[in-house]
Formats: C-alpha cells, sequence, structure tokens
C-alpha cells in the first residue's frame, strides 16, 4: 500500500492524497473506509491513478459528489476512492448549435448556471444540485420528473469520455446531435455505476429555456382521484413536461419529510395526495395548460388547485427532486425505486400502501406518474418489519430496488431487484469490459 501511495502521490502531488482515510467519515462507503482517496486533476491523471491500481491489484471506486455513494453494496475487499470534482472544468461550448461538453466533475448546479446565462437549459432533474456531478449522475441514470416531456439523461448524451478499468481513455460519440457512427457505447455505460469505466467528460444537446413556466398543484383525499387527472392528462391532448404524483402517509409514527413540507407549505390545500403537473414553453401554451388543468381536477373532485409561478414555481420542484436523495437517511429508513408500466404504476402504488400500513411504515411517494417511475421512502422501527415490507412488496413488483437503507438490508436483500432482466448479458460485459473486477467491485448487479 505505502508503494501505491507514494506512486500517486508522484502522479497528482501530495495535497491531493488522503493516505489514512479514517479520519474522514464522509469517505467510507457504507461503513467501509478506503486504503486511499486520491483527487486527480485531469483526465490524463485520473488514467494514470487508475493504471497504477490495476497494477498494484486494487480495486477502485469513483466518487463525484457523494450524493449517491449509498446506492449498492460495498467491496468486500479493500479499495481506493478516485475523487473526480478537481476534473470540472468546459471543454467545449457552442451555445449557436445547442452542444455543450464538460468534465464529468462538474456539479450540476454551475453547469445550470452556466447554461441560464445564455439562456439554455440541460433538463436533466437531480437531487442536491449544488453536489451531485455530471459523471454521478450518468453513473447511476438519475432520471427526474422533467423525463416526461425532455427524455432521460440517455436521450440527451451524445458524447462521453471514459477511463476504462486498465487505465486506457477511451471514447464514444462526439459533439454532433445526430451521430450515428460506431456503437452506441454511451448508452452502456449509462446507469452502470461506474463498473465498467469511470466518466471523465460528457457531451449534451442542449434545449431553449422555456420562456413561461407554472405549476398546477392539486390536491386530493385519495390516491384514485389523484391518478383519474393524471389518466385524464395521459388522455389529452396538453403536452406537460412533468406529471408528479406526490403521497406522505404519517403511520409508522415517523417524522415528517422536509422536501415533502416543503411542497406541502406552498399549497392552501393540506393533502397526503399531491398531483403537480408542469408546464413550460410559449406564454399561451402554459396558461392553456394552467386552465385545462384546472379544470380536469375540478372534474376529477379534486380538494383544491394551486397554480404556482416564479419563485414558487421553483421551490417546489427543487424540493420534489430532492425526494430521492440518499446523501441522508432517517434512522430505520429505505429508499426504493420501483419501476413498472406506465399503466400499471398506479396498482404498484396501492400495494406499497396497504403493506406498509400493514408493516407499520410511515410511507413518502414520488413518482413519475406516466413513466412508470416511483421512489418510495420507506420507514419503520421495527427491522423485521421493514424487511417484511421490502418482501413483500418485491414479490408483487420485482423491478424494486433499494437504492439505499440500514447495512442489515442492504448487505443481505436482493438490493436490484427479482428476475433481472439480461442478466447473462450483463455478466458476459462486465467480463469483457473488467475482467479482473477492479471497478466498483461488487456493487452493482454483477
Amino acid at each position: 500500500m505505502n508503494s501505491l501511495a507514494s506512486q500517486i502521490t508522484s502522479i497528482v502531488g501530495a495535497p491531493y492524497l488522503i493516505d489514512d482515510p479514517t479520519g474522514y467519515p464522509a469517505y467510507a462507503v457504507q461503513g467501509r473506509v478506503p486504503a486511499l482517496v486520491v483527487a486527480p486533476g485531469s483526465a490524463e491523471e485520473l488514467a494514470w491513478v487508475v493504471s497504477a491500481a490495476h497494477a498494484a491489484d486494487m480495486p477502485v471506486i469513483p466518487r463525484g459528489g457523494g450524493t449517491m455513494q449509498a446506492w449498492g453494496r460495498p467491496p468486500a475487499r479493500d479499495f481506493i476512492i478516485v475523487q473526480t470534482t478537481r476534473i470540472n472544468r468546459v471543454r467545449i461550448y457552442e451555445p449557436d448549435d445547442l452542444t455543450i461538453s464538460v468534465d464529468a466533475g462538474m456539479t450540476m448546479q454551475a453547469l445550470d448556471a452556466l447554461l441560464a446565462a445564455n439562456g439554455q437549459m440541460l433538463p436533466l432533474d437531480v437531487p442536491l444540485p449544488a453536489r451531485s456531478t455530471v459523471g454521478g449522475v450518468l453513473a447511476t441514470a438519475m432520471d427526474g420528473p422533467r423525463r416526461l416531456g425532455y427524455g432521460s439523461a440517455r436521450d440527451l448524451l451524445i458524447g462521453v469520455q471514459v477511463v476504462e478499468a486498465t487505465g486506457r481513455i477511451s471514447k464514444a460519440g462526439g459533439m454532433v446531435v445526430k451521430n450515428v457512427s460506431g456503437f452506441d457505447m454511451m448508452k452502456l455505460y449509462t446507469g452502470s455505476l461506474g463498473s465498467l469505466a469511470i466518466i471523465v467528460s460528457a457531451n449534451f444537446k442542449l434545449l431553449p429555456r422555456p420562456r413561461a413556466a407554472a405549476t398546477i398543484a392539486c390536491a386530493f383525499s385519495s390516491q384514485a382521484a389523484a391518478y383519474a387527472l393524471a389518466d385524464a392528462i395521459h388522455a389529452s391532448q396538453l403536452a406537460p413536461v412533468a406529471v408528479e404524483y406526490l403521497q406522505k402517509d404519517e403511520g409508522g409514527g415517523m417524522k415528517d419529510e422536509a422536501p415533502m413540507d416543503t411542497v406541502s407549505s406552498l399549497i392552501p390545500h393540506p393533502s397526503a395526495f399531491i398531483l403537480c403537473v408542469r408546464a413550460e414553453g410559449l406564454p399561451a401554451a402554459v396558461e392553456r395548460h394552467v386552465r385545462d388543468v384546472a379544470a380536469m381536477a375540478e372534474r376529477a373532485d379534486s380538494s383544491g388547485v394551486t397554480v404556482l409561478r416564479d419563485e414558487a414555481h421553483t421551490a417546489a420542484w427543487a424540493a420534489i427532486n430532492d425526494l430521492p436523495q440518499t446523501f441522508s437517511l432517517a434512522e430505520g429508513e429505505l429508499l426504493l425505486r420501483l419501476s413498472c408500466l406506465p399503466g400499471d404504476l398506479a396498482h404498484a402504488l396501492a400495494d406499497a400502501s396497504a403493506l406498509a400500513t400493514r408493516h407499520g411504515m410511515a410511507l413518502t411517494v414520488a413518482a413519475r406518474a406516466l413513466s412508470g417511475i416511483a421512489y418510495l421512502r420507506a420507514r419503520g422501527d421495527d427491522e423485521a418489519a421493514r424487511s417484511q415490507f421490502h418482501t413483500n412488496l418485491l414479490a408483487r413488483w420485482p423491478q424494486l430496488a433499494i437504492l439505499a437503507g440500514p447495512p442489515a438490508i442492504m448487505a443481505e436483500a436482493p438490493i436490484w431487484g427479482a428476475d433481472i432482466p439480461n442478466l447473462a448479458l450483463m455478466r458476459r460485459i462486465k467480463q469483457e469490459f473488467d475482467p479482473d473486477n477492479r471497478l466498483n467491485p461488487e456493487r452493482y448487479v454483477v
């Protein structure tokens, strides 16, 4: 280890190496302390570090802002952390072409501020954007409410540069939006949790910032009524960029969820069931959404409709985006991601609510109502009840992942769901890209 530390010091410099991370609990991965923490300042330095670790048979875990470091299992052997936040420059920005290339360590908040100055945006809504990095968002394929209108990270990414397990730098795609040459490696790296390669830069296609925006927040007395509105919107000619279903169950005697409270405080109609519809675009189109959604909500027996604009609109969506965060958890809390067909989501959430009640769990839900993705925060004091809640819900909805939770359940439960599609193919790809299992070992599905 001393030899590896010395070699890495010669690459990045002593100020950017922590050779004894025991005094730095933020770098622990689910209680496991890394052997070293290194912060390269460029893609080339990162490649040299990974090459040195590969030669020393030392696993590597990439880390951006650490906001999603709770995902997956901890490694079973010693490892080093490669911190990417120093690799954070803008490589190429062509506002007239609506494209940008940035380093993976740039935060999403910094990127948004840069684009806003030119009236542009990258519509990826992520938790804790002041800390979340571009590389981390791509590695986890974190989705946001506006995926309904603009797509996910896979749809906006047009090029990527990575460091492979041996330290070799490679790239895919480019700076052209309609790039069809070669294999689409970008989609392979996105969502692989850094288990195939470490993302060091990314190229995106951008969109103009909307001229107007508003939120139509509709309160309901039941989940069924809220989903009646969601179904009506889906069947209409409206084109909202987000339709988010929010639910807060006070069962289990747990404290309120702060981001959910922020949303509730902006709405003068307290309710455990809220549907937030986000409209963006030309002012006339936004106003049509406000009128039509309000009328649909009334027909769906809404207990109140509130239109949020400007600062209230921004604050509401910032809070909604933070609901799936894993940076901090309450004691006894599970964060689950449930995936299913959009038409099945209401049924899945009804199952989750019934099971939470049966097992004495408090449940907070943030669901992409028309996209088939839901994030569930389930909290309870009884370890056996938490485990049984997860087991029962998994039996009904096999695409159920535990993104974060108490160490016992993260170590023993099938955290990536049951009946994982294409598992054999995923194993073959991992073997091809990382045959020695050096990148994020044991952390992801393979």
